[in-house]
């Protein structure tokens, strides 16, 4: 069977658009998966990060421990005084 010019010339054309069109997809596809390994690696330090948030959390004084601290860090100064006091009245007694 004879085939004309054109029709060879119409199944090159129809080759080339198809290779064409397959070559976008294959591109796409490569695009698309670059994406998703560079989103897997973000939600894995994403893990990360929230996992030392969660470390550091419990590591965290409390409320009420830390109004204590405050209270007790106050309450220096008044202590040292009283504690100055106390060693004046033992160097003038004699003690």
């Amino acid at each position: 069977m004879k085939r004309t010019i054109g029709e060879i010339t119409l199944a090159i054309v129809l080759a080339v658009v198809c290779a064409g069109v397959l070559l976008a997809q294959w591109s796409g596809n490569q695009k698309l998966r670059s994406e998703a390994a560079a989103l897997g690696e973000g939600t894995r330090e994403l893990e990360k990060l929230r996992e030392e948030n969660r470390r550091l959390m419990a590591l965290q004084v409390s409320m009420p421990e830390l109004e204590r601290l405050r209270a007790d860090h106050a309450a220096l100064p008044r202590l040292r005084a009283e504690i100055e006091a106390v060693r004046r009245t033992a160097v003038s007694t004699g003690r």
